[in-house]
């Protein structure tokens, strides 16, 4: 359904460039991916050329990216890694907003990189269609685990205050169809203790990114997620 709700949309373009994290127009380098997971998004970026690094604080997580995607983690806080000035591009999805100072986080992005190196990041935005309709059962408030969150007018002063120059932030409405998913109470029903997607909260994703479409393409800034993108 979400595919089908995608593609209905006219949305491929926008999810393709999502999936690459917005450097489909880029020429590959080295690229540092900041609390990079399970390594799904860095195995897709080495597939389009890129070289990639990963850094996490997670062991079992880095451990499975080194062994079963065979690119290199560096296990530990950012803060840790000592190679200044070696990449041309630092990405982040979905981390900052779980960080108690996350000037600092930009900070140590910004020394990271080269120079005219780029940073790009993807961020629930506190301003979405979705966060007005769902109120205190917005999915992405997901408190206590977001510490802080965002709009594009505050990303780009974050940006700036962490010594980027010319940040750029927008919203993209891609992510609408699990917000609409989960930002409810019934989003998950529980039989004989387990948990499971019925097939209302599956109908309710497609008509939640159906609406959320339509309110941007009136409203630019309601987009379920914003992304950053600001150079060194």
């Amino acid at each position: 359904m979400h595919t089908l709700s995608i593609s209905f949309l006219g949305l491929r373009s926008e999810r393709h460039s999502y999936k690459c994290m917005y450097l489909n127009n880029i020429a590959p380098g080295r690229l540092l991916e900041v609390g990079c997971g399970n390594g799904k998004r860095l195995a897709r970026m080495r597939d389009l050329g890129w070289d990639v690094t990963g850094q996490e604080i997670d062991s079992v997580a880095s451990e499975y990216v080194r062994q079963e995607k065979g690119i290199p983690v560096h296990l530990g806080p950012l803060e840790t890694m000592d190679t200044p000035g070696e990449f041309d591009v630092v990405i982040l999805s979905h981390v900052i907003e779980h960080l108690h100072d996350p000037v600092a986080l930009l900070k140590m992005c910004h020394l990271l990189l080269k120079k005219n190196g780029l940073l790009v990041l993807l961020t629930p935005n506190v301003a979405s269609y979705g966060h007005r309709k769902f109120g205190a059962g917005w999915r992405d408030l997901e408190s206590p685990r977001h510490i802080h969150l965002f709009t594009c007018k505050t990303l780009v002063r974050l940006a700036q205050k962490s010594g980027f120059s010319n940040p750029n932030s927008w919203t993209t409405p891609i992510g609408a169809y699990g917000i609409g998913q989960s930002s409810s109470s019934s989003a998950e029903t529980t039989k004989a203790g387990c948990q499971f997607m019925a097939t209302r909260d599956v109908l309710r994703g497609f008509w939640f990114q159906l609406a959320a479409h339509l309110v941007f393409q009136f409203d630019k800034n309601s987009g379920e997620e914003c992304v950053l993108m600001a150079t060194k």
